[in-house]
C-alpha cells in the first residue's frame, strides 16, 4: 500500500493544497512518506467563520438527515480502513494488527 505523495486540509467543504505542507516520516526510516498540507493562521480563522455561519443550517437539519450525514462519513472511513491503518504505522510506527483494530473502532 502506499500513501498518495500529498494531502489537503478541507476548509469550508473545498478541499486545499496550502503553499506550506508538513512532511511526514516514517518512525523507524525517517524517510519522508507524504505531506499534508498545513493551514495558516488565516484558514484557521476563515474556518472558524464558516463554521459559525453554517451552524443555523445544521441545526435547522432533521436527525435522519444529520445520521445519514454521520453514516457516510463512518462507510468512508471503513472504504480507507487500510490507508488508514497504513499511515498508523509508518507515523505512529504501531503493528499493522494494532492499527487495524484501532481504524476498526468507530
Amino acid at each position: 500500500m502506499m500513501l498518495k505523495s500529498a494531502y489537503p486540509y478541507y476548509l469550508a467543504n473545498q478541499a486545499v493544497y496550502a503553499n506550506q505542507d508538513l512532511a511526514v516520516s516514517n518512525k523507524y526510516t525517517g524517510q519522508v512518506v507524504t505531506r499534508v498540507a498545513l493551514a495558516t493562521e488565516q484558514a484557521i480563522d476563515h474556518a472558524l467563520n464558516a463554521a459559525v455561519s453554517a451552524q443555523y443550517a445544521m441545526a435547522q437539519l432533521p436527525a435522519y438527515h444529520r445520521q445519514q450525514v454521520l453514516e457516510h462519513c463512518v462507510e468512508r472511513f471503513k472504504q480507507r480502513a487500510d490507508e488508514l491503518a497504513y499511515s498508523l504505522c509508518i507515523e505512529a510506527g504501531k503493528p499493522i494488527k494494532d492499527a487495524r483494530g484501532e481504524v476498526t473502532r468507530l
